[in-house]
Protein backbone atom coordinates (compact mmCIF):
# COMPACT_ATOMS: atom_id res chain seq x y z
CA UNK A 1 0.00 0.00 0.00
CA UNK A 2 1.33 3.41 -0.91
CA UNK A 3 1.71 5.83 1.96
CA UNK A 4 -0.24 9.05 1.82
CA UNK A 5 1.80 12.24 1.86
CA UNK A 6 0.53 14.56 4.59
CA UNK A 7 1.21 18.24 3.78
CA UNK A 8 0.86 19.19 7.43
CA UNK A 9 4.10 17.33 8.14
CA UNK A 10 6.06 19.44 5.61
CA UNK A 11 6.49 23.04 6.24
CA UNK A 12 27.80 20.94 -20.84
CA UNK A 13 26.30 23.29 -23.31
CA UNK A 14 28.03 25.94 -25.33
CA UNK A 15 26.93 29.56 -25.03
CA UNK A 16 25.70 30.98 -28.32
CA UNK A 17 25.41 34.64 -27.32
CA UNK A 18 27.64 37.19 -25.67
CA UNK A 19 27.53 36.46 -21.91
CA UNK A 20 27.77 38.87 -19.06
CA UNK A 21 31.38 39.81 -18.28
CA UNK A 22 32.86 38.02 -15.25
CA UNK A 23 33.03 41.28 -13.27
CA UNK A 24 29.32 42.10 -13.69
CA UNK A 25 27.57 42.73 -10.38
CA UNK A 26 24.64 40.40 -9.76
CA UNK A 27 22.86 39.11 -6.66
CA UNK A 28 23.22 35.53 -5.48
CA UNK A 29 20.55 33.62 -7.39
CA UNK A 30 19.03 30.19 -6.74
CA UNK A 31 16.99 28.24 -9.29
CA UNK A 32 15.00 25.84 -7.11
CA UNK A 33 13.14 22.99 -8.74
CA UNK A 34 12.72 19.22 -8.83
CA UNK A 35 13.80 16.57 -11.30
CA UNK A 36 12.01 16.44 -14.64
CA UNK A 37 10.62 19.99 -14.36
CA UNK A 38 12.67 21.55 -17.14
CA UNK A 39 15.71 22.04 -14.94
CA UNK A 40 18.25 21.48 -17.72
CA UNK A 41 16.31 23.81 -20.02
CA UNK A 42 16.42 26.64 -17.47
CA UNK A 43 20.07 25.82 -16.77
CA UNK A 44 20.85 26.14 -20.48
CA UNK A 45 19.20 29.57 -20.68
CA UNK A 46 21.16 30.76 -17.65
CA UNK A 47 24.32 29.33 -19.19
CA UNK A 48 23.67 31.36 -22.32
CA UNK A 49 23.01 34.53 -20.35
CA UNK A 50 25.64 34.41 -17.62
CA UNK A 51 27.84 31.32 -17.69
CA UNK A 52 30.78 33.05 -15.97
CA UNK A 53 28.62 33.36 -12.86
CA UNK A 54 27.23 29.81 -12.70
CA UNK A 55 28.06 27.34 -9.97
CA UNK A 56 27.66 24.09 -11.84
CA UNK A 57 25.42 21.39 -10.33
CA UNK A 58 26.93 18.36 -8.62
CA UNK A 59 25.48 14.98 -7.71
CA UNK A 60 23.39 15.17 -4.58
CA UNK A 61 23.23 18.98 -4.77
CA UNK A 62 26.65 19.02 -3.07
CA UNK A 63 27.43 22.49 -4.44
CA UNK A 64 24.57 23.86 -2.33
CA UNK A 65 24.13 21.52 0.63
CA UNK A 66 27.78 20.76 1.42
CA UNK A 67 29.87 23.66 0.12
CA UNK A 68 30.01 27.31 1.15
CA UNK A 69 27.69 29.53 -0.85
CA UNK A 70 29.54 31.93 -3.14
CA UNK A 71 27.98 35.43 -3.08
CA UNK A 72 27.15 36.91 -6.46
CA UNK A 73 26.92 33.51 -8.13
CA UNK A 74 24.02 31.74 -9.85
CA UNK A 75 23.03 28.27 -8.65
CA UNK A 76 20.89 26.45 -11.24
CA UNK A 77 18.97 23.20 -10.63
CA UNK A 78 18.84 23.21 -6.84
CA UNK A 79 16.69 20.17 -5.98
CA UNK A 80 15.69 20.98 -2.39
CA UNK A 81 12.66 21.41 -0.18
CA UNK A 82 12.03 24.66 1.66
CA UNK A 83 13.33 23.06 4.85
CA UNK A 84 16.54 21.94 3.13
CA UNK A 85 17.02 25.39 1.64
CA UNK A 86 16.49 27.02 5.02
CA UNK A 87 19.16 24.82 6.58
CA UNK A 88 21.87 26.46 4.45
CA UNK A 89 23.42 29.84 5.20
CA UNK A 90 22.67 32.01 2.17
CA UNK A 91 23.15 35.76 1.61
CA UNK A 92 20.22 37.61 3.23
CA UNK A 93 19.36 39.51 0.06
CA UNK A 94 19.57 36.62 -2.33
CA UNK A 95 17.11 36.09 -5.18
CA UNK A 96 15.39 32.81 -5.90
CA UNK A 97 12.71 31.33 -8.11
CA UNK A 98 10.92 28.00 -7.84
CA UNK A 99 9.78 25.92 -10.81
CA UNK A 100 7.42 22.94 -10.47
CA UNK A 101 5.70 20.58 -12.88
CA UNK A 102 2.53 18.53 -12.86
CA UNK A 103 3.63 15.46 -10.88
CA UNK A 104 1.82 13.18 -13.31
CA UNK A 105 3.97 14.38 -16.21
CA UNK A 106 6.98 14.32 -13.89
CA UNK A 107 6.35 10.61 -13.38
CA UNK A 108 6.06 9.91 -17.10
CA UNK A 109 9.19 11.88 -17.91
CA UNK A 110 11.11 10.13 -15.13
CA UNK A 111 10.05 6.71 -16.40
CA UNK A 112 11.55 7.22 -19.85
CA UNK A 113 14.54 9.16 -18.60
CA UNK A 114 15.59 6.64 -15.96
CA UNK A 115 14.92 3.73 -18.29
CA UNK A 116 16.71 5.09 -21.37
CA UNK A 117 18.46 8.46 -21.34
CA UNK A 118 19.55 9.70 -17.89
CA UNK A 119 23.31 9.53 -17.26
CA UNK A 120 24.30 6.73 -14.91
CA UNK A 121 25.95 8.61 -12.04
CA UNK A 122 25.18 6.47 -9.00
CA UNK A 123 24.67 2.76 -8.20
CA UNK A 124 21.02 3.62 -7.54
CA UNK A 125 20.65 4.67 -11.17
CA UNK A 126 21.92 1.27 -12.31
CA UNK A 127 19.49 -0.47 -9.99
CA UNK A 128 16.49 1.59 -11.09
CA UNK A 129 17.27 1.24 -14.80
CA UNK A 130 17.61 -2.51 -14.48
CA UNK A 131 14.36 -2.70 -12.55
CA UNK A 132 12.44 -0.70 -15.18
CA UNK A 133 13.70 -2.99 -17.92
CA UNK A 134 12.48 -6.01 -15.95
CA UNK A 135 8.97 -4.63 -15.46
CA UNK A 136 6.24 -3.79 -17.95
CA UNK A 137 5.29 -0.13 -18.32
CA UNK A 138 2.47 -0.11 -15.77
CA UNK A 139 4.56 -1.99 -13.22
CA UNK A 140 7.50 0.33 -13.87
CA UNK A 141 5.45 3.44 -13.30
CA UNK A 142 3.96 1.98 -10.14
CA UNK A 143 7.50 1.24 -8.96
CA UNK A 144 8.51 4.89 -9.49
CA UNK A 145 5.27 6.08 -7.91
CA UNK A 146 6.18 4.17 -4.77
CA UNK A 147 9.95 4.67 -4.72
CA UNK A 148 10.88 7.86 -6.59
CA UNK A 149 8.17 10.52 -6.78
CA UNK A 150 7.85 11.26 -3.05
CA UNK A 151 10.77 13.72 -2.72
CA UNK A 152 9.47 15.68 -5.71
CA UNK A 153 6.07 15.88 -4.03
CA UNK A 154 7.66 16.93 -0.75
CA UNK A 155 9.50 19.69 -2.56
CA UNK A 156 6.25 21.04 -4.00
CA UNK A 157 4.36 20.80 -0.70
CA UNK A 158 7.13 22.53 1.23
CA UNK A 159 7.46 25.57 -1.02
CA UNK A 160 3.68 25.83 -1.36
CA UNK A 161 3.31 25.79 2.45
CA UNK A 162 6.01 28.47 2.68
CA UNK A 163 3.89 30.78 0.52
CA UNK A 164 6.42 30.89 -2.29
CA UNK A 165 5.51 32.01 -5.80
CA UNK A 166 5.63 28.83 -7.89
CA UNK A 167 6.35 29.04 -11.61
CA UNK A 168 4.87 26.15 -13.53
CA UNK A 169 6.86 24.38 -16.21
CA UNK A 170 3.71 24.24 -18.33
CA UNK A 171 3.32 28.03 -18.21
CA UNK A 172 6.98 28.50 -19.10
CA UNK A 173 6.49 26.32 -22.17
CA UNK A 174 3.64 28.47 -23.46
CA UNK A 175 4.89 31.92 -22.37
CA UNK A 176 8.64 31.46 -22.28
CA UNK A 177 9.79 34.93 -23.34
CA UNK A 178 7.38 36.79 -21.06
CA UNK A 179 7.91 34.66 -17.95
CA UNK A 180 11.66 34.28 -18.26
CA UNK A 181 11.94 38.04 -18.66
CA UNK A 182 9.97 38.41 -15.44
CA UNK A 183 12.08 35.81 -13.65
CA UNK A 184 15.52 36.93 -14.76
CA UNK A 185 15.14 40.69 -14.91
CA UNK A 186 12.48 41.50 -12.29
CA UNK A 187 12.75 38.68 -9.76
CA UNK A 188 16.46 37.87 -10.04
CA UNK A 189 17.64 41.36 -10.98
CA UNK A 190 20.05 40.08 -13.60
CA UNK A 191 21.65 43.01 -15.46
CA UNK A 192 20.43 41.89 -18.86
CA UNK A 193 18.24 43.50 -21.48
CA UNK A 194 14.88 42.18 -22.72
CA UNK A 195 16.57 41.42 -26.03
CA UNK A 196 19.25 39.30 -24.35
CA UNK A 197 16.58 37.30 -22.54
CA UNK A 198 14.60 36.79 -25.76
CA UNK A 199 17.68 35.61 -27.63
CA UNK A 200 18.71 33.21 -24.86
CA UNK A 201 15.19 31.77 -24.64
CA UNK A 202 14.91 31.29 -28.40
CA UNK A 203 18.34 29.67 -28.62
CA UNK A 204 17.31 27.08 -26.05
CA UNK A 205 13.79 26.18 -27.12
CA UNK A 206 12.95 22.54 -27.63
CA UNK A 207 13.35 22.70 -31.40
CA UNK A 208 16.77 24.32 -31.11
CA UNK A 209 17.97 21.74 -28.58
CA UNK A 210 16.75 18.80 -30.71
CA UNK A 211 18.06 19.90 -34.12
CA UNK A 212 14.62 20.88 -35.35
CA UNK A 213 12.47 18.11 -33.88
CA UNK A 214 9.12 19.76 -33.02
CA UNK A 215 7.57 19.61 -29.56
CA UNK A 216 5.27 16.62 -29.33
CA UNK A 217 7.41 14.41 -31.59
CA UNK A 218 8.77 11.80 -29.20
CA UNK A 219 12.25 10.35 -28.93
CA UNK A 220 12.34 8.15 -25.83
CA UNK A 221 16.15 7.90 -25.99
CA UNK A 222 16.70 11.67 -25.84
CA UNK A 223 16.81 13.84 -22.73
CA UNK A 224 14.44 16.23 -24.53
CA UNK A 225 11.93 13.44 -25.07
CA UNK A 226 8.70 15.20 -26.05
CA UNK A 227 8.48 18.73 -24.61
CA UNK A 228 4.73 18.92 -23.98
CA UNK A 229 2.31 19.11 -21.07
CA UNK A 230 -0.43 16.59 -20.34
CA UNK A 231 1.41 13.57 -21.73
CA UNK A 232 0.38 11.54 -18.67
CA UNK A 233 -3.02 11.01 -20.30
CA UNK A 234 -1.35 8.80 -22.89
CA UNK A 235 0.12 6.46 -20.28
CA UNK A 236 -1.93 6.41 -17.08
CA UNK A 237 -3.86 3.19 -16.61
CA UNK A 238 -6.80 3.01 -14.19
CA UNK A 239 -4.49 1.43 -11.61
CA UNK A 240 -1.88 4.20 -11.88
CA UNK A 241 -4.57 6.87 -11.79
CA UNK A 242 -6.21 5.42 -8.69
CA UNK A 243 -2.90 5.15 -6.83
CA UNK A 244 -1.81 8.62 -7.88
CA UNK A 245 -5.05 10.18 -6.71
CA UNK A 246 -4.76 8.44 -3.34
CA UNK A 247 -1.24 9.70 -2.76
CA UNK A 248 -1.04 13.05 -4.54
CA UNK A 249 -4.52 14.09 -5.60
CA UNK A 250 -4.64 16.77 -2.91
CA UNK A 251 -1.29 18.15 -4.07
CA UNK A 252 -2.57 18.47 -7.63
CA UNK A 253 -5.49 20.50 -6.31
CA UNK A 254 -3.32 22.61 -3.99
CA UNK A 255 -0.93 23.50 -6.82
CA UNK A 256 -3.77 24.30 -9.21
CA UNK A 257 -3.32 21.43 -11.63
CA UNK A 258 -6.79 20.07 -10.84
CA UNK A 259 -9.96 21.50 -9.28
CA UNK A 260 -11.04 18.27 -7.66
CA UNK A 261 -10.49 14.51 -7.75
CA UNK A 262 -12.63 13.98 -10.87
CA UNK A 263 -9.91 13.60 -13.46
Amino acid sequence: MLALLNPLHLIKRQSHSLPLPPEAKIPTIFHITHHKAGSQWVHAILHTLAYHHLVLPKTGVQQFLQESIQPGKIYPTIYVTYQEFSSVSVPPYHRRFVVIRDLRDTLISAYFSIKFSHPILLPLHVEMRQKLHELDMEQGMMYLLEKWIIHRAMMQWSWLAAGERLYKYEELLEHDEELFDEIFRKVCRLPVSPQQVREAVRMNRFEARTNGRPRGVENVHAHERKGIAGDWRNYFTPKIKQSFKACYGSLLIATGYEKDFNW
